[in-house]
């Protein structure tokens, strides 16, 4: 792992970044590239301004191949709401980017990447946007096992779906 600070803010590379982007630019043309990124730096930099707009810091940013992780400067206990906001502006900024392309009639990937990025961030899973939704309203509560035993199920559910489709598309 590469680490590093840059004006007060921890910035982490781990090695499954570096060969998740390798593998990227081996299988994919340019532009697809670009637009991949640009959706993820669309994305993470609707976290960053929700943010600041609320008060917020940067203490810690961690690149991974499965996604990038952003801590905060704790001040003590976060308001849910605030939590909520930031949680939720990644995937709305690709959902307002998505529908600005669509209504001035641009198509391609670009729109459709961001539409895909908002749906993925969004799944139930603790390290995605909406996987920490789901964990501000249940964690610490007397439904957390209740919420956890849910979201397998309904994990489970997206992986069989998610195989269905596979199998699916291979047989066309």
């Amino acid at each position: 792992m590469i680490s590093f600070k840059l004006r007060g803010v921890t910035l982490r590379v781990e090695f499954s970044f570096l060969v998740f982007n390798a593998l990227v630019f081996l299988f994919r043309d340019s532009t697809l590239i670009l637009a991949f990124y640009t959706t993820c730096a669309l994305h993470e930099s609707g976290h960053i301004l929700a943010l600041g707009l609320t008060g917020g810091r940067l203490s810690s940013v961690s690149f991974g191949a499965a996604g990038i992780r952003m801590e905060t400067v704790r001040t003590g206990a976060e308001p849910v709401m605030r939590s909520l906001f930031v949680l939720l502006a990644g995937p709305a900024v690709n959902i307002l980017v998505f529908a600005a392309m669509k209504l001035i009639g641009c198509g391609g990937i670009f729109p459709v990447l961001n539409l895909c990025a908002a749906a993925y961030n969004m799944l139930p899973f603790r390290n995605l946007d909406g996987g920490a939704v789901i964990a501000l309203f249940t964690v610490g509560t007397p439904h957390e096992r209740t919420a956890e035993l849910v979201l397998k199920v309904i994990r489970l559910i997206i992986i069989v779906f998610a195989a269905l489709a596979f199998f699916e598309l291979r047989l066309i």
